[in-house]
């Protein structure tokens, strides 16, 4: 048995730096969010709000540490207006990892609509992304 997701995500952010952790807990994610809670490296940031996520990362990139955000990606609505003001007015890169919710198989009837527009939002707010389908890719 491999590593799981959680002991990947936690590996690949220990790789990149990542001294800070931001996050709306929800439940696709839960073993992450338990996992980096107990990372000793990285700070765990839980939040109210989606859109407090971008101004904790900004102040972190303006502290010279490295930092993500992490939520469901219907967070994204919520954050929209903080992520277009700290990326596209002070160029400050705001990674953001967010759970699928609304793919095939999705098993929530709340959830369905949340793939309908989220990708359309990342590239209205011209966010490169990538979908993460297997376990090998999720360090690179």
């Amino acid at each position: 048995m491999g590593p799981t997701y959680a002991e990947l995500m936690i590996q690949g952010l220990r790789e990149a730096g990542v001294t800070l952790v931001a996050a709306l807990p929800e439940s696709l994610l839960g073993g992450f969010y338990r996992a980096v809670a107990q990372e000793p490296g990285i700070r765990y940031v839980r939040v109210s709000n989606e859109a407090d996520m971008p101004g904790i990362l900004a102040g972190a990139y303006l502290g010279g540490k490295r930092a993500v955000m992490v939520m469901e990606n219907s967070g994204l609505r919520q954050a929209c207006e903080p992520i277009a003001r700290f990326a596209f007015t002070y160029h400050m890169p705001l990674v953001m990892l967010m759970a699928y919710r609304g793919d095939l198989g999705e098993y929530n009837w709340w959830g369905h609509a949340h793939a309908q527009n989220m990708e359309p939002i990342l590239l209205a707010l011209r966010i490169p992304f990538r979908v993460i389908r297997t376990l090998d890719e999720i360090k690179p």
